[in-house]
């Protein structure tokens, strides 16, 4: 949930931001919002104001909780959790899970203090953090982070590990159709078309392997960070090789995700022996991880692909009185309850709001906004509406 600072950030642009200091007075506001606490704040965070009160206070509110899940791990540094309280399913004991890692990367890059996102990145990569157990964009978040502090040494120090954890991902890669895959669950998102739909409607939690736009665009940013790094690495052949990769990803994400019938992106069936659905079968609905492609600009400038974001606009589609639809409300299953209310609860994204995906939404909109010329339906105060009414999600 944390990443509404890095969705608010990277559409600063949009709201009308506060010049800086000394029109904003730093210790005051550390004080008003942090206490007696407000010294770390005073001297780590970039400080932020805007013309809407309330988002300010959000703001803010977020710095807290990214402080709260600081956990110090001695010699080790410190890392972020994904959750405040121990999970079965993090990876034990310093409760770490790498599909959160790109969020607080991202997040963290605009600390003035860099032990944090440099300790947990060591820990990543150097201690093994990133297990795959769920997709990241973790790549990504480290050359963002380079281009927030200009640290070479930072930046580079793990490419080699990065490469190997990239090619694992090989296991997950289809090569007839030359597109990943993967389970939702293991993409963080559970109950999803494509799994719910793979057991004909009665379950959704396991199952349902499909190549969806999210995990290709995480590979897609994951590969042209590592092309990026490389060549500031003098290994021109590994540039080479993973810009390749990165423009390989795109054509096929654009050739074979992109719906013209949904004019929006979806998941195609991976699954080869089941009774439910048909390997390379489109899903049958849209759902809001269509718009990630946009959060890494995967997306080609081009007014067809720009039309996708009508559909977040449509109360009878994804657009949502108090938030965004993971997916529309026409969907066959759309808010059927499976395991959130039964003795053993379980996230579900067959239409909840969800604000992990609301952000990396707002974030792609931020980008189509600021250095895309085909807007399609969408404008910045619809930006501004969205965002408002995600902070006012904060105050439920």
């Amino acid at each position: 949930m944390r990443a509404w600072i890095n969705a608010l950030l990277t559409g600063a642009a949009l709201i009308g931001a506060a010049p800086p200091p000394p029109a904003m007075d730093n210790h005051r506001i550390a004080v008003q919002c942090f206490g007696k606490d407000a010294p770390w704040y005073e001297r780590r965070i970039p400080f932020f104001e805007s013309a809407d009160p309330r988002i300010d206070a959000v703001y803010y509110y977020r710095w807290s909780l990214f402080r709260a899940h600081q956990r110090d791990l001695g010699e080790e540094g410190f890392i972020s959790t994904e959750f405040l309280d121990d999970v079965d399913w993090q990876r034990h004991p310093y409760a770490s899970l790498n599909d959160a890692t790109g969020f607080h990367l991202a997040e963290g890059r605009w600390l003035n203090d860099r032990r944090y996102a440099d300790d947990y990145i060591d820990f990543m990569y150097a201690g093994g953090g990133n297990d795959r157990h769920f997709t990241d964009y973790m790549a990504d978040s480290v050359w963002g982070r380079y281009l927030v502090d200009g640290d070479r040494e930072a930046a580079l120090r793990h490419l080699p590990v990065m490469r190997h954890i990239y090619r694992l991902w090989d296991e997950k890669f289809d090569f007839d159709k030359r597109l990943y895959f993967v389970e939702p669950l293991l993409d963080a998102t559970e109950y999803t078309v494509s799994s719910i739909d793979a057991s004909g409607g009665k379950d959704g939690f396991r199952g349902g392997d499909a190549f969806r736009p999210s995990i290709n665009s995480y590979m897609f940013a994951n590969a042209r960070a590592l092309s990026r790094l490389a060549a500031m690495a003098g290994d021109e052949a590994m540039a080479r090789d993973y810009a390749a990769r990165t423009e390989a990803i795109r054509g096929h994400v654009l050739a074979d995700l992109w719906s013209e019938k949904l004019t929006h992106f979806i998941d195609r069936h991976q699954s080869r022996k089941n009774p439910h659905v048909t390997y390379w079968e489109p899903i049958r609905n849209r759902e809001l991880v269509g718009y990630l492609p946009w959060m890494f600009d995967l997306v080609p400038d081009e007014a067809r692909y720009a039309q996708a974001w009508r559909h977040l606009l449509d109360l009878a589609s994804l657009a949502g009185k108090a938030g965004m639809r993971t997916v529309e409300v026409n969907y066959e299953y759309y808010m059927r309850q499976y395991r959130y209310l039964g003795p053993d609860p379980e996230c579900q994204w067959n239409g909840p709001v969800w604000p992990y995906q609301t952000t990396q939404v707002l974030i792609g909109l931020a980008n189509l906004l600021d250095h895309y010329q085909s807007l399609g339906p969408v404008t910045r105060s619809d930006y501004m509406r969205l965002l408002r009414q995600y902070t006012a999600l904060h105050y439920q």
